[in-house]
C-alpha cells in the first residue's frame, strides 16, 4: 500500500515514538497507539457503514484526537474526508452536503443542533456522534472499546485517487470543492520535508482549523510524514501556545501574521522559552519588519511562504529575506507568464503559474472549472509575482485586485504595505473604485488602533514620501471590523468591495 497508510507504517517501525499530543483531553498518543486506534475507526467504518474506496465521509466538528484520527481511518480505506467549516451559517451546510453526497457524517456534541436542523434536509445514511450522546445518531464512544484494532484489508490506492475534498470560498459563485489526492498531499508532504529539511526530531502545533489545507498541508502532515510529533491545540490561544512551545519544544510553527502579532503582544512573550523553536513559517499575508524583528531577536528563524488549497500549500523554501517567499520547493516548476502567456523577463510582473504532483486533482463535479484552472497542465493561480536578481519570488498581488488607473498597473498589497506602518492603523485593505478620469482609483478601508483618529488627508501626506502620487488612495473609510477569514486571517476583498465599493469616504 503506498498511499494512505503513514501512521501504519510508521506504527510498525516506530511504534514507542510519540506521535500526537492531544492537548485539549490530556492524552498522548505514540505511534503504535495512534495506529491502533485508526484501524478500529477503520474497521467501524467498513464492517457498520459500508464505506469502500470512492465514498464520501463529511465532519462537522471542533478540533480533536478523534477528528485526526477519523480523517487517517478515511484516507486508508480509500474514502474521501470531507471537512466542513464550522463557522458557516446553519443553512450554508445544505449545499456542501448536497454537493458532496456523503455516505456519513460524523459531529461533535457542539454541533448537534445544527446537524438536526438539516437532517430532514438533505440524504445522509449514517449519521455517527463523536461525544456520548446517541440523540442525533450513532454514540461512537458507547461502542468504541470493543471494536478490532487489527489491520483492515488493503485497499488499492492509486497516486490520482482524491484524499480530501476542502471546499475553496471564491469571490463569485458557489464554493468549489478542491480534490487533494493522495499523490497531493504525498508530493507536498515530500517537498516540505526535503525542502525545510524537517526530521523525526521534529515537532509542530496544530492551531489551525482542520476544515482547511492549511490545517492538515502546511506542517501537520509533513511532520507526520517524518514521524516526527503533532501537538493538537483546540485553537489559536497565542498565550497557551507560547507555554506549549516551551513545555512540547516545539522545533516548526506555522502561522499568519494576525497570529504572529497577537503571541508578540501576549503577556508571556518575553519570557517563554523559544530556545526549542528553530523556524516559524508564515503565510496569508506578508510578513512585516516589525513582526520579523521581533521573532529573530528571540533565536527563530523566519520565512514567508505561498500557497492554495489547489497547490501545496508548501510551495517555496523561504529563505528569511524579507518581501519575498523564496525559490521553489525541489519537485516544484514555476513560469510567470504577461496575459497572452509568454514568459517575462526578471523583474517584470505576470501571473505565477505552478506544476508539479502536489497540485490538486480538479474541482469536484466542475469539469469545466477544473479545465481553465489546469490549462495546459499548469495551475492559473490568479497571482501576480515577479523574480528578483537572486531568483526569489515575491507576491505582487492578486491579479483580480489590480487597480488600471490611467492605464497604469496599480497593486493593493504594495500601498497596503505602507499604510500599515502608520502608528495608528491596525489594519488596512485597498480596493478599486470607479474614477471617470482615472477609470480606476484606490480606496483605503482602514481599522484603527483603540483610541486612534485618522482622516484622508493625514494619510495622503504619510503616503507621499513612501509612494508614488499615482499609487496614493483617492478615498478611505473608517471601518469598526474588517471581514478576515478566520483559517488564512486574508481580509475578504470581495465584502469590502460589496460594502465600501463606490467612489467616495463611505
Amino acid at each position: 500500500m503506498l498511499y494512505g497508510d503513514w501512521i501504519g507504517r510508521w506504527g510498525q517501525s516506530y511504534s514507542d515514538k510519540e506521535a500526537l499530543v492531544d492537548a485539549i483531553k490530556n492524552r498522548r498518543y505514540t505511534y503504535g497507539k495512534l495506529s491502533e486506534e485508526i484501524n478500529k475507526m477503520a474497521n467501524f467504518m467498513r464492517k457498520e457503514l459500508g464505506i469502500v474506496k470512492g465514498d464520501r465521509i463529511s465532519i462537522l466538528s471542533l478540533s480533536s484526537a478523534e477528528y485526526m484520527i477519523l480523517f487517517f481511518a478515511t484516507i486508508r480505506l480509500g474514502a474521501m474526508f470531507v471537512p466542513l467549516n464550522s463557522r458557516l451559517a446553519p443553512a450554508e451546510f445544505i449545499y456542501y452536503l448536497t454537493d458532496s453526497e456523503p455516505k456519513a457524517i460524523f459531529f461533535d456534541k457542539h454541533h448537534q443542533q445544527i446537524v438536526a436542523g438539516f437532517k430532514q434536509k438533505v440524504e445522509i445514511p449514517h449519521y455517527i456522534c463523536l461525544d456520548n450522546d446517541a440523540s442525533e445518531g450513532v454514540s461512537l464512544p458507547a461502542i468504541w472499546d470493543g471494536l478490532s484494532a487489527k489491520r483492515p484489508p488493503e485497499v488499492d490506492i492509486k497516486e490520482n485517487d482524491p484524499a480530501l475534498v476542502i471546499y475553496t470560498a471564491g469571490t463569485t459563485g458557489l464554493p468549489k470543492g478542491a480534490l487533494l489526492t493522495h499523490g497531493t498531499i504525498t508530493w507536498n508532504s515530500f517537498n516540505s520535508v526535503i525542502g525545510w529539511g524537517l526530521t523525526g526530531s521534529d515537532s509542530t502545533t496544530i492551531h489551525f482549523p482542520l476544515y482547511y489545507t492549511g490545517g492538515w498541508n502546511a506542517v501537520t502532515l509533513p511532520i507526520f510524514h517524518c514521524h516526527g510529533k503533532c501537538v493538537l491545540l483546540a485553537g489559536f490561544d497565542p498565550k497557551q501556545l507560547l507555554d506549549v512551545i516551551e513545555k512540547e519544544k516545539i522545533t516548526f510553527c506555522g502561522g499568519v501574521p494576525t497570529m504572529l502579532m497577537m503571541m508578540m503582544t501576549a503577556p508571556n512573550f518575553k519570557t517563554a522559552n523559544l530556545s526549542s523553536l528553530r523556524t516559524i513559517g508564515n503565510g496569508g499575508a506578508p510578513l512585516t519588519k516589525q513582526i520579523y524583528d521581533a521573532f529573530t531577536a528571540r533565536g527563530v528563524k523566519m520565512f514567508e511562504g505561498y500557497g492554495l488549497t489547489e497547490a501545496g500549500p508548501n510551495n517555496f523554501i523561504g529563505n528569511g529575506k524579507l518581501g519575498t517567499v523564496g525559490k521553489p520547493m525541489p519537485h516544484v516548476d514555476m513560469k510567470i507568464v504577461d496575459d497572452d502567456g509568454r514568459e517575462v523577463a526578471p523583474g517584470e510582473e505576470g501571473e505565477l503559474l505552478i506544476r508539479g504532483g502536489h497540485l490538486f486533482g480538479g474541482y469536484w463535479k466542475k469539469p469545466e472549472a477544473t479545465a481553465e484552472a489546469l490549462a495546459g497542465g499548469w495551475f492559473h493561480t490568479g497571482d501576480l509575482f515577479k523574480v528578483d536578481a537572486d531568483g526569489d519570488y515575491s507576491v505582487v498581488g492578486r491579479k483580480k485586485d489590480m487597480i488600471k488607473s490611467g492605464g497604469i498597473n496599480v497593486y493593493p498589497a504594495e500601498i497596503e504595505m505602507h499604510i500599515g506602518t502608520h502608528p495608528s492603523v491596525a489594519i488596512a485593505a485597498v480596493i478599486g473604485v470607479k474614477d471617470e478620469k482615472w477609470n480606476e482609483v484606490g480606496k483605503a478601508v482602514i481599522k484603527l488602533k483603540p483610541g486612534q483618529k485618522l482622516t484622508l488627508e493625514e494619510l495622503q501626506k504619510y503616503l507621499e514620501e513612501r509612494l508614488g502620487k499615482f499609487k496614493i488612495p483617492k478615498y478611505m473609510v473608517i471601518v469598526d471590523n474588517m471581514p478576515i477569514t478566520v483559517a488564512k486571517g486574508t481580509v475578504q476583498k470581495f465584502i469590502l468591495k460589496k460594502e465600501h465599493g463606490n467612489p467616495d469616504n463611505n
